[in-house]
């Protein structure tokens, strides 16, 4: 029900700037209309978007879509009748946006929970800042670990594989692995380490480099 209002939110738009042309208002409702649609349109042709990036778009598109409503509103006879009508779908999208809410935060407690042990194992496997993450999650369980977040490839790519590598002679680096992916080439002779599930990532492991012996470390342990 959620994807309603993507369908809906171009006719509506385009309704309140009728509204607004007939009611003399277009020239205060015309510039927010474009610039949010101009804001919204490029996330349509990349490989990488997410919903809360077009949040400054639906921010701008409000105003006509809440003119057109109140058009509609008003318009429709009996009065009264449209104003239930009105008041009747603002509250099916109040409650659809609580239970988008609450599983949110359900699925974000979760992924803290997970995050956490998967930090806490780590650290019994002796990773100790400074140290690297990269792979599935890398973000979150490096800045619990006090570690950097490196990745290979994709759009939050930030290393090559060489340099990956000789990080690893100088200091603990985590491969992270799951979602039924092997793992790389480069990691194989690597330690492997079972850990805490997390949404969404089944047979979630780590690869440890072999322990530096360098400086900032000794025995292979960071000081």
């Amino acid at each position: 029900m959620t994807g309603l209002w993507w369908l809906a939110v171009l006719p509506l738009t385009a309704g309140g700037l009728l509204v607004a042309a007939r009611t003399r208002r277009l020239a205060v409702l015309l510039l927010p209309a474009l610039v949010g649609l101009a804001l919204a349109v490029p996330y349509q042709f990349i490989d990488y978007a997410a919903p809360r990036f077009l949040l400054p778009a639906y921010a701008l598109l409000s105003l006509p879509v809440a003119l057109c409503l109140l058009g509609m509103a008003t318009a429709a006879r009996p009065r009264a009748l449209a104003a239930a009508a009105l008041a009747l779908a603002l509250s099916a999208h109040f409650a659809v946006q609580y239970v988008v809410l609450h599983r949110a935060v359900s699925r974000g407690h979760a992924i803290r929970e997970g995050v956490d042990g998967v930090a806490a194992q780590l650290r019994r496997q002796g990773v100790r800042a400074p140290c690297l993450v990269t792979g599935a999650e890398a973000v979150r369980v490096a800045f619990r670990m006090g570690c950097a977040s490196r990745q290979i490839g994709g759009h939050d790519g930030s290393i090559t594989l060489p340099e990956l590598l000789a990080a690893a002679e100088r200091r603990p680096v985590v491969l992270l692995v799951g979602g039924g992916r092997a793992v790389p080439a480069y990691a194989r002779d690597w330690r492997v380490q079972p850990l805490p599930r997390l949404p969404g990532l089944a047979g979630y492991r780590a690869c440890l480099s072999p322990r530096p012996v360098g400086p900032g470390y000794r025995d292979g342990q960071a000081r």
